[in-house]
C-alpha cells in the first residue's frame, strides 16, 4: 500500500510530539528539571484567549491520534485499486477485481491446484500476483506450476494489455491424490524384504548362463538343461552391465595442483588428417623402390660370396 503525502506529513508531527514528550519526562526524571511544574504553570492562567488555545492544541491532538489509528485499518481505494494505461486517445483505468476474475478463469482449469486466496498488488514496475492454494498429490509441484503461471501471464496480458511483474504461488498443503493430471508421477512402491540378495542371484546365474557358450558346453549336457532367464535376471543382467559400463566410462582422479584444475581448459584429442592421396602414392613408390633395392644389394652379395670361393681354388 503507498503512503501518500498527508499520510507522511501527520505521522511525523505524530513522531515530533511523542519525541518531545519523552524529552520532557526524562529531564523531569532524571535531570532534576520541573517540566511538570513549567506546564501546569502555563495551564493554570484563567484567561479566556490562553483557554482558548489549550482547547485547539487539545483538539489537534485528538484529531491527529484518531487519525492514526485509522491508517491501520484503511483499506486501499481510489487509484490504487486501478492499473492505468495510456493509449493513443486517452487513458484506460482497469480496476484489480477486473484482473482478478481473469486470473481466476486460469487458475479454475487447473484442477490439481485449488486456489484459496488471490491477491493482486499494483506497483511501478508491473502488476504483482500473489495466489495461496492447495496442490494434490501425486503430482510434479514444480512442472504444474510453472505451466499454470505460463498460462496466466499470456491471458492476462493478451485481455487487459498490463504488463505482470510476477506471479507468485504459495502452496501451504497437498490434498489428495489427483486421478488425471498432465503431470502425474507414480505413486512409490514398497519393495519386500531380501529383494536385493534375491537381485544379485538372478545377477550371478545370468552371469553364469553367459559364461557357458555353447562350444564350452560338456558333451553329455542335453539343450534342455540349459538354465533359462526370466524377464527380472535379463532386466538384472542389463542394469549390471548398465552400470559396470558406466564406471568404465568414469574419468580418473586428477592429481593435478587445484589451480590448473580450475583454470585450464579441458583436453581435446588432437585429430590428424590423413594424407593427400598423391602424397600416399609417392610414399609408397619409395617404398617399393627402396624394398627393390634391398632386394639387389642381399642378391649381389650372395652372387659375390657364391664366387669368391673358385677364384682362390683357381689360385691355388
Amino acid at each position: 500500500m503507498k503512503i501518500r503525502v498527508l499520510d507522511r506529513i501527520l505521522v511525523a508531527v505524530a513522531g515530533l510530539i511523542l519525541i518531545a514528550a519523552c524529552v520532557g519526562l526524562v529531564a523531569q526524571v532524571f535531570f532534576g528539571v520541573d517540566v511538570a511544574g513549567t506546564v501546569t504553570g502555563a495551564l493554570s492562567v484563567n484567561t479566556i484567549p490562553r483557554k482558548i488555545l489549550i482547547g485547539v492544541v487539545a483538539a489537534i491532538l485528538l484529531i491527529l491520534g484518531v487519525y492514526c489509528l485509522s491508517v491501520l485499518f484503511r483499506h486501499p481505494g481510489g487509484k490504487d485499486r486501478f492499473v492505468f494505461q495510456k493509449l493513443e486517445n486517452g487513458d484506460l483505468a482497469i480496476s484489480l477485481e477486473t484482473l482478478e476474475t481473469l486470473v481466476r478463469k486460469c487458475v479454475d482449469q487447473h484442477q490439481e491446484i485449488k486456489a484459496e486466496s488471490i491477491r493482486l498488488e499494483n506497483d511501478r514496475d508491473g502488476l504483482l500476483i500473489i495466489i495461496r492454494g492447495i496442490v494434490a498429490g501425486g503430482v510434479s509441484i514444480p512442472l504444474t506450476v510453472d505451466n499454470m503461471q505460463k498460462q496466466i501471464k499470456q491471458y492476462v496480458t493478451a485481455c487487459s494489455g498490463v504488463e505482470i511483474k510476477g506471479i507468485r504461488l504459495l502452496i501451504e498443503s497437498s490434498g489428495e491424490d489427483a486421478t488425471d493430471a498432465p503431470f502425474l508421477i507414480e505413486p512409490p512402491i514398497r519393495l519386500p524384504k531380501g529383494t536385493e540378495d534375491a537381485k544379485t542371484d538372478e545377477i550371478s546365474e545370468a552371469e553364469a548362463a553367459e559364461a557357458v557358450t555353447p562350444s564350452e558346453k560338456p558333451e553329455g549336457m542335453p539343450a534342455a538343461e540349459t538354465p533359462a532367464l526370466s524377464e527380472s535376471a535379463a532386466a538384472a543382467a542389463a542394469l549390471a552391465a548398465a552400470e559396470s559400463m558406466r564406471n568404465s566410462l568414469e574419468f580418473e582422479e586428477d592429481d593435478r595442483p587445484i589451480h590448473q584444475q580450475l583454470f585450464s581448459t579441458q583436453e581435446e584429442p588432437c585429430i590428424m588428417p590423413l594424407p593427400p592421396e598423391s602424397l600416399v602414392s609417392s610414399e609408397k613408390e619409395t617404398s617399393v623402390t627402396s624394398e627393390t633395392a634391398e632386394v639387389s644389394t642381399s642378391e649381389e652379395k650372395i652372387k659375390a660370396e657364391k664366387t669368391a670361393p673358385e677364384t682362390d681354388d683357381t689360385k691355388a
